[in-house]
């Protein structure tokens, strides 16, 4: 068995300098939109060289690309969930999970948006980001239906990503749009919304 060397001080250095490359493009791109987003308002933003941007990222799709991975990425990371949870109680911590990414990002949606409407490999990766998730909600379907506890459906995978666009959609109108970030208030009617529609469409009740 090869014994696990502890990282040098350079890849350390390059591990905080990429963190730090992240977090200025997620800022940047909140703030000035996909469009006006820059390479240099990215570099001046983690005040590091414009040469610097290129050794962590290929260009300004890949950058915003990391950036989402990296939401996406901790929206993925599964709940844990009592033994004696509801079945509301499930899908409401599958719901908070998503809604509370768009709630804590709204400006990053917005420059998702507007980067799928205008490069043709944002929105491929978004949808296959978006994927995972979908296959989440796919898998839980076809087993709930198997165990008759939930009536048929002609594609759990369509009937996934229709559940799935409604929490995005709703969450995005609902607190992305307008000014100023949204108060807790609004997530938490926006979480109950979207759950109740999803618990009704899907198990006929609350």
């Amino acid at each position: 068995m090869t014994e696990r060397r502890p990282p040098t001080k350079r890849q350390l250095q390059a591990a905080e300098t990429r963190e730090r490359m992240l977090a200025a493009a997620a800022v940047v791109f909140a703030r000035q939109g996909y469009r006006a987003t820059t390479v240099g308002a990215i570099t001046e933003a983690a005040s590091t060289a414009h040469g610097t941007f290129y050794l962590y990222f290929r260009n300004k799709d890949d950058a915003l690309i990391q950036v989402l991975q990296a939401v996406t990425d901790r929206v993925l990371v599964r709940p844990e969930v009592a033994p004696d949870a509801s079945r509301r109680d499930r899908i409401e911590l599958m719901v908070r999970s998503y809604v509370g990414a768009l709630a804590a990002n709204p400006g990053l949606y917005r420059a998702l948006l507007e980067g799928m409407l205008a490069s043709p490999l944002v929105e491929q990766v978004w949808l296959d980001m978006r994927e995972e998730f979908v296959s989440r909600i796919s898998a839980g379907i076809d087993r709930v239906v198997a165990r008759g506890e939930m009536r048929p459906v002609a594609d759990s995978g369509q009937a996934a990503r229709a559940l799935v666009s409604m929490c995005e959609w709703h969450a995005f109108v609902a607190l992305g749009l307008g000014h100023g970030a949204p108060t807790d208030a609004q997530v938490e009617e926006a979480i109950a919304t979207v759950t109740d529609l999803w618990a009704r469409a899907t198990w006929g009740t609350v």
